[in-house]
Formats: C-alpha cells, sequence, structure tokens
C-alpha cells in the first residue's frame, strides 16, 4: 500500500507538468528562483566543489549570495558524480528540475514514519496518502521544475521529526543541521523545537529530563553541523548560531533542574530576559532581525508585493474568508478539528511525540495565516495530525484493521461502519483529489517570448565581462564590476542572469528594485536617463506587464502600482480609483481615472508607445470628481461626469475653467490620453511577440538600447 501511494505521489509530482517542464530542448523551469539556483549549481559543478559566494552576474557591483547551500550543493553534485566537472548545462538542468519531487516523495515517505510511530500503521499509511494528495503549497513546491530549497525544507524537517520520534538523536541532528543548510531562515523550526520542550517540561514531568537530554544532544549535533559547513558569512548565520546556543542552553536548564521545576522556570527566565539585553544592547543587527523573523506570524498587508509573502486572507488583496478553502481545500479545516481533538488526547495521555506534532502543527497554521507560503509545511503536518482523527473515526465505526480484525463495538447508528468510512474518504479524501490534480496540470515558468529575449540578451550584446568564460568563473570575496547592466523590473532578475547571461540591475531578492521602480516611474526623460548612467546600464528590458491595463470584471491588471509603491510615489499622482452610475437606482461601478503623469511615465512610454511620440485624438476626457461616503463610512470618490474633448490640451483648458472638482484625465490606461514627445535617449534594439498574437497587437518587450551606447 505504501508502495502505491508513494507511485501516486510521484506520478502527480511528474507526470502532469512533464511535458511543460522537460517536453522541449530547453527546461523550463516552474518559478524565477529555479533559475537563480542553477545558476549557483552550474558554477559549482565547474568548480566543484567549491560554490559561488559573491555573484558579479547578480547585479552591477556584485551581490552576495544570501542562499544556504544544500539544495544546490546536492545538484552538483549529482551532477558531477555522473558527468564530471564538464557535465553539460541541459544535463545540470534536468537534475535540478528532478531534485523537487524525489525530494517530495522522501517527504511523503518521512510524513508516514512519523504517523506510523506515532499512532498506528493505519494513520501512517492515511497520512502518508493524504501528504501525496492534498492541494496546495506543499505539491505545488514539490513538482518537477520546481526547483527551491522548499521540498528539501520539508524532507528534513519531517525527517528531524521521524528521527525525534523514535528517539535517534544522532539521526535528528544530523536532519537538524542539514535542514540548517538547507534554509537561512530555520532558526524558525528551532524555535519550535524549544516551545516543544518547554510544555513538555509541563506537560510530562515523568519525561522531562530525557526529553532535555535528547534535545541537548541532538541541539549539539546540529550546531556542529552549522560551524562546519555553513558559510559564516550566509544572511542569519548568527540567528541559525544563537538560536542553536539557545536551545542547547534550555535544553540543559532543564535537564540539570529537571526535579526543581519552579527554579529551572526562574533559571530559564532570568537567562533569557538577560540574553535578550545582551543582545538587544550588543548586537542589534540581530535583534532586528529575530524582531523581524517573529513578524512573519502576523498578517501584515505591506507584503503583497510577494506573492507568496502575503497574509492568507488577504492573498487577494481584500480580506477573504474562503482563501484556505482555495488553496487547501478540505485539509485545512479538517486539521483545525484534528488539532483540538489531539489536543485533548495528549493532555490525558501525556505523550511527549503527540505535543511534539501539535507543536509543529499549530506553529505552522499560525505561521501560515501570517505568510502564506508556511502552507508547504502546514499540509504534510495537517495530513499527520488528519491520520490521526481518520482513525478515531474509523475505530469508532468498528471498521476491522490487522490490529484487530473483528472489533466489536456496540451499535449506537445505523450503518455505523458505512458513516465512518464515507466520513474518512469523503470529507477528508475525496474533495482534494480534482484540486489536486489540477495543480499539477497548471502551467508555469518562462513564457517563450521571454525565452526568445534572453536568447537576444546571450547572443546579440556584448559580454558584460569580456569573455563568456566569465559565467564559469570561480569568483573570489570581490570581482571586477560589470562594465554595462540591464534595467529590468526584479521579477525577471534571474532569466536575465541564468538564461540571458546578463546582468540585471534588479532581481528577486529586490537588491535594486527601488532604482528599477524609480527608472520606470519617471516622468522625465532626463531624470530617468541619469539613473540608468549611475546603474551603467546600456540595455532596458521591459513588458507587456507592467502598464496598467484593463482587466476582467472592472478591475486593473498590470504592476504599475509595484512600481509606483517601491519607487516611494503615492499612486495617487498616476491614477485614482472612482466610481460611478448612470442614475441613483443604478449600482455603482468602478472607474479608473488616469492622470498625465501615468502617460508621462516611461514604462508607459517605452512599452504602450514603443518611445514614440504620442498626439492621441478624442481620448482625453475633463471628468467632475467627488468625494463622498458611503454608508458604512467609508471614503470613496465619484465620477460624477464627464466630457470628452479631441484633444489634451483642450481639455486642461477646460478643466482650469471649470475649477475645483474638475480634472483632465485618461479613461484608458493602454491607449494614450496625453501628448508626450519622443524619447530621444533609447532606442529599440528588439521586439518578441507570442506566437498566438495578432499582427497588429503589441509586442509582449520591448529591448531599449541607450543612444549614446551605439
Amino acid at each position: 500500500m505504501l508502495a502505491v501511494i508513494l507511485v501516486i505521489a510521484a506520478g502527480l509530482r511528474v507526470w502532469a507538468p512533464w511535458d511543460d517542464v522537460l517536453g522541449s530542448a530547453r527546461v523550463n523551469f516552474r518559478e524565477t528562483d529555479a533559475w537563480y539556483h542553477v545558476r549557483l549549481a552550474e558554477s559549482q559543478v565547474r568548480n566543484f566543489p567549491h560554490r559561488v559566494t559573491v555573484d558579479p552576474y547578480a547585479a552591477p557591483d556584485g551581490q552576495y549570495v544570501a542562499v544556504a547551500p544544500l539544495l544546490d550543493t546536492v545538484i552538483a553534485t549529482t551532477a558531477f558524480v555522473t558527468r564530471g566537472r564538464h557535465a553539460p548545462g541541459p544535463y545540470i538542468e534536468r537534475i535540478a528540475a528532478l531534485v523537487p519531487p524525489v525530494a517530495g516523495v522522501l517527504a511523503v515517505v518521512a510524513v508516514w514514519v512519523l504517523a506510523s510511530l506515532a499512532f498506528d500503521r493505519r494513520a501512517g499509511l492515511i497520512a502518508a496518502l493524504l501528504a501525496a494528495t492534498l492541494p496546495g503549497h506543499f505539491l505545488d513546491r514539490t513538482l518537477v521544475g520546481f526547483v527551491d530549497h522548499h521540498a528539501l525544507e520539508v524532507l528534513l524537517s519531517f525527517a528531524t521529526l521521524a528521527c525525534m520520534a523514535y528517539g535517534t538523536v544522532a539521526g535528528a541532528g544530523i536532519c537538524l543541521g542539514l535542514y540548517l543548510l538547507a534554509w537561512a531562515s530555520g532558526s524558525y523550526f528551532v524555535f519550535i523545537i524549544a516551545v516543544w520542550l518547554v510544555l513538555a517540561a509541563f506537560v510530562a514531568p515523568n519525561r522531562r529530563a530525557s526529553a532535555a537530554r535528547f534535545t541537548a544532544i541532538m541541539t549539539a549535533i546540529a550546531l556542529a553541523i552549522v560551524l562546519v559547513f555553513q558559510d559564516p558569512d550566509l544572511f542569519r548565520y548568527n540567528t541559525q548560531i544563537a538560536a542553536l546556543t539557545g536551545l542547547l542552553a534550555l535544553s540543559l536548564a532543564v535537564m540539570f533542574f529537571a526535579n526543581q521545576l519552579v527554579k529551572a522556570i526562574g533559571v530559564i527566565t532570568i537567562v533569557s530576559v538577560a540574553l535578550v539585553l545582551i543582545v538587544w544592547m550588543m548586537m542589534p543587527g540581530l535583534f532586528n532581525q529575530v524582531v523581524t523573523d517573529l513578524n512573519r506570524f502576523l498578517p501584515d498587508a505591506t507584503r503583497m508585493n510577494v506573492l507568496e509573502a502575503r497574509p492568507l486572507f488577504l492573498y487577494t488583496g481584500n480580506w477573504t474568508w474562503s482563501q484556505p478553502w482555495t488553496f487547501f481545500r478540505s485539509g485545512f479545516y479538517v486539521g483545525i478539528v484534528a488539532v483540538i481533538g489531539l489536543a485533548w488526547a495528549t493532555w490525558r495521555s501525556r505523550r511527549v511525540d503527540h505535543l511534539l506534532i501539535l507543536c509543529f502543527t499549530v506553529a505552522n497554521y499560525l505561521a501560515t495565516v501570517g505568510q502564506n507560503r508556511f502552507g508547504y509545511y502546514l499540509v504534510p503536518a495537517t495530513a499527520v495530525v488528519i491520520s490521526w482523527l481518520a482513525v478515531r473515526v474509523l475505530d469508532w465505526g468498528g471498521v476491522p484493521h490487522a490490529g484487530n480484525p473483528q472489533p466489536r463495538i456496540k451499535a449506537r447508528l445505523p450503518f455505523q461502519r458505512e458513516i465512518a468510512v464515507i466520513a474518512v474518504a469523503g470529507i477528508i479524501v475525496a474533495p482534494n483529489l480534482v484540486p489536486a490534480a489540477l495543480t499539477t496540470s497548471r502551467g508555469g515558468g518562462m513564457p517563450r517570448y521571454w525565452a526568445d529575449a534572453m536568447d537576444w540578451l546571450r547572443t546579440k550584446t556584448p559580454e558584460p565581462f569580456g569573455t563568456p568564460d566569465a559565467y564559469y568563473a570561480r569568483y573570489g570575496k570581490t570581482s571586477a564590476p560589470a562594465a554595462f547592466s540591464v534595467m529590468n523590473w526584479w521579477d525577471q532578475g534571474y532569466w536575465i542572469i541564468q538564461t540571458g547571461r546578463r546582468v540585471p540591475v534588479s532581481n528577486p531578492t529586490q537588491s535594486g528594485a527601488d532604482k528599477a521602480a524609480r527608472f520606470l516611474t519617471a516622468t522625465d526623460e532626463a531624470d530617468a536617463l541619469k539613473q540608468l548612467t549611475a546603474d551603467r546600464s546600456k540595455y532596458v528590458i521591459v513588458d507587456w506587464e507592467l502598464p496598467f491595463r484593463d482587466g476582467p470584471g472592472g478591475s486593473l491588471a498590470g504592476r504599475f502600482q509595484s512600481l509606483a509603491e517601491w519607487a516611494g510615489i503615492p499612486t495617487s499622482r498616476y491614477y485614482s480609483l472612482c466610481f460611478s452610475r448612470n442614475t441613483d437606482a443604478d449600482p455603482w461601478q468602478p472607474t479608473w481615472i488616469y492622470r498625465e503623469s501615468y502617460y508621462q511615465s516611461m514604462v508607459y512610454r517605452l512599452m504602450a508607445l514603443g518611445g514614440a511620440a504620442s498626439a492621441p485624438v478624442n481620448n482625453t476626457y475633463v471628468a467632475q470628481i467627488s468625494q463622498r461616503t458611503d454608508v458604512t463610512g467609508r471614503p470613496f470618490c465619484e465620477v460624477v461626469n464627464r466630457w470628452q474633448y479631441p484633444n489634451a490640451e483642450d481639455a486642461k483648458v477646460s478643466a482650469s475653467q471649470r475649477g475645483a472638482g474638475f480634472e483632465a484625465v485618461g479613461l484608458t490606461p493602454w491607449q494614450p490620453a496625453f501628448s508626450v514627445p519622443p524619447i530621444t535617449g533609447l532606442k529599440i534594439a528588439a521586439e518578441f511577440r507570442d506566437p498566438d498574437q495578432n499582427a497588429n497587437e503589441s509586442p509582449m518587450i520591448r529591448i531599449f538600447e541607450v543612444a549614446s551606447s551605439r
């Protein structure tokens, strides 16, 4: 049965997305970070075992690689052992694409082991089936081509939990150490273990000393691994060391004062307060980083620019109670019921392994509410607690199993056994199968027109370091700056590095995002060109998603709002959302108004106009705008009336003459509404279209070259 479950897990993760990821000559990874992990693995293969620590391709003046090493080392080692230092790039890419599903299937095995040890064999199989098939972030991040450290995180965290449940201290210490090598922010898991140890000291007094001794040895092993193998310059290295040191001190305190709990609490409290004060005064950087990490448990609307960091209930931009159902289906809700039931059972049984599972699951519920990406921990965690609940339901129904082939129960309901089976199959398993299958078939990765643009950059532009061999060179702590860079928005920075082999101004670490935003939102060409000069930008690449465009149902699509926010400019300078209606009896309809600054922005002029001048006819309006308050007391603006003008100058004169409350605006995000001169400092170097586009549509990507650099 386990073998069948693992085949299902592998099939979901490999079979459906295979053609999209590995079905052509190029590997089309499923998310942007994957390209940079492959870039790091490629370099490590060529310079094995040395890895990149400062990457001159990541930013105009280079950038420290703030990525934990384990994932890239696994990929590089596999390629090096099988094909040597000169393994072909496509071969390395294919190995990288297959690592996430392999780690995902092994994580299902770890879930099976944990549930089997903590509960029974039936729970282990149910937990494995749920972990294999539940939709959500765990399935998504273990699909073929999703090359990121998340799959390794889940595998190693559940391997650590399984070793702790089994009592294998060496295995737990090694897995915890490897976990920290896989994720720079792994102190998160260390904190969960610390919470468990404190609670275990209260809940299970007879296990207090043994749990503390086990944790101390495990932590010491993990600390040794981090000290030996982790890069001391790694972002959050100090946090990892501090977390492990704190857990070790906590374990020793509980162990030595096992029979004097009150004294232990006093010592722990005094030491903890003293350490916090010392860190706050002597190491403010570490203190601020810990506070920042703890804030991930809190929903924060300011994280909306990064999809995976959005709060769960604010993922759409508005508070949506149904979002857990959209992502996780019944697993999220049944998991909550299971947590409550298991908590009550644990209070009665005092089992520390059950308490460990509860601490891990509750922590990830809280973390997922704060940032939805922690769902990749939550899904397998809920699989484990739900397996406990499922077994309780099956036992209530008298369903036979290997441990009790002829159960005897006193029937309380007609068809009690059938009801139990239907509840498990119909509520816990069935609602998730179709959404899981749809998740695996969802497309993603780099569109063809972006691949063509990256190929053009790689083959039609000069080398930023004089030779293509620089891409595979072994770099030191410092290197010569790139001769030129490519001005871009950060989302595609890793594509430019790995596929285009050029140097972007900004990348998905958000480094340089403010620079790119200031350039793209600038309304004066001279100011924009100064930004290009400062970053030695020879090329500018813009795509169709950067300006606004009409979305479905009166919504607004495009990334311009993100550009304005990164530039630190109030969005009202460029546009506003108002409402209008024909009569008082009609419903309110959203009406987006675009101000002249929007049409003067560099991103609009470059992408929508191709750098050409515009002299729009009959597309400028004078809008009468009134500030209103709705029935709930929230303010909003109403477009009371509007008048169309043949040209922008007449509209501006009319609005000025009419006085306050009247404004010359545009009502279309793509078609121009105000006159702008041509851009003279940049010239189109290349344009790229989607194969399915109509001939009269704007290209998907435009690349410009600084005119003086020709």
